[in-house]
């Protein structure tokens, strides 16, 4: 998602106009395609950020909400005063989460979500993030008619078009999994840093130990030194911080070292999105906090 309900995003919230605006669109997406999940990742602005949504056509707040239609005794009844006016008016405040919810709900999507940080998978850093997970429960009554399913090629289709027939699985093939699945299964193990590794790191050796254990591969230097510029994040570093393989991104001659960073910097954690899912699902997961 948009990064505008983050700190970097200056906050703006999830609103028309702005970055994390791009919500509605996506949206729209999901109710053409109408996947069968819908996974969802963004920072922990998400859950305080404030959401404003345009006033819907027709919607004519005066006439529908006219002042003497709650009177000011109404508290005399029992009932708690509400300074937000929430459902009053279109325009309500509501936070971010709270508008992607209802969305996915409109959508006809089940949605459970979680938020974690990376260190509970072990990773030496926070990056805390939330991630949902929403499941289709209800069929689109109108799902046949509104775009052909990919997969489906027209009858006088090339199969070598980009609109050839797809297997199922060519995304989560083992041979590119398998990486992930090595680092799950070394999540929890015990791990003692060594005494170069204690000289190399000072305080951060436990924790740098500890990924290099679960990751399967040594720290590479932290920074790139420019006498000009004075010391700078390496790109490979980051990647590793990021749980990744080698030169996943680190490699590309297309991408400068500053574009490098931002793209793993706005990148997801592959672990931590594993468990985050994993623990919404309600599968058990052996977790370790730091």
């Amino acid at each position: 998602m948009p990064q505008d309900v983050s700190t970097v995003g200056k906050r703006a919230g999830l609103a028309p106009g702005t970055r994390s605006g791009l919500w509605a669109h996506m949206a729209a997406a999901i109710d053409v395609l109408q996947p069968e999940w819908v996974v969802i990742e963004n920072v922990r602005g998400l859950l305080s950020s404030p959401a404003t949504r345009p006033p819907a056509e027709g919607n004519d707040h005066e006439r529908r909400n006219p002042g003497d239609a709650t009177p000011d005794g109404a508290t005399l009844r029992g009932m708690e005063p509400d300074p937000w006016h929430l459902g009053d008016n279109a325009t309500r405040p509501l936070r971010a989460l709270g508008a992607v919810l209802g969305d996915l709900a409109d959508l006809r999507l089940d949605a459970r979500w979680i938020g974690l940080p990376a260190s509970l998978v072990g990773a030496p850093h926070q990056r805390f993030r939330i991630f949902a997970l929403a499941r289709r429960t209800v069929p689109h009554p109108s799902r046949n008619r509104l775009i052909t399913r990919r997969g489906n090629p027209r009858p006088s289709a090339s199969t070598t078009r980009d609109d050839r027939a797809v297997a199922p699985d060519h995304r989560l093939r083992a041979p590119r999994t398998e990486w992930l699945t090595q680092q799950e299964s070394r999540i929890g193990d015990a791990v003692v840093p060594d005494r170069r590794t204690v000289q190399r790191w000072a305080r951060y050796a436990e924790a740098i130990a500890r990924w290099e254990h679960i990751t399967g591969r040594p720290a590479p230097a932290p920074a790139l030194l420019n006498d000009a510029d004075g010391p700078r994040p390496a790109p490979v570093f980051v990647e590793w911080l990021m749980g990744l393989p080698t030169d996943w991104v680190a490699d590309s001659d297309e991408l400068t070292q500053n574009q490098q960073i931002t793209a793993l910097g706005n990148g997801v954690l592959p672990l931590q999105a594993c468990a985050a899912l994993r623990c919404v699902r309600g599968d058990r997961v052996s977790l370790l906090a730091t």
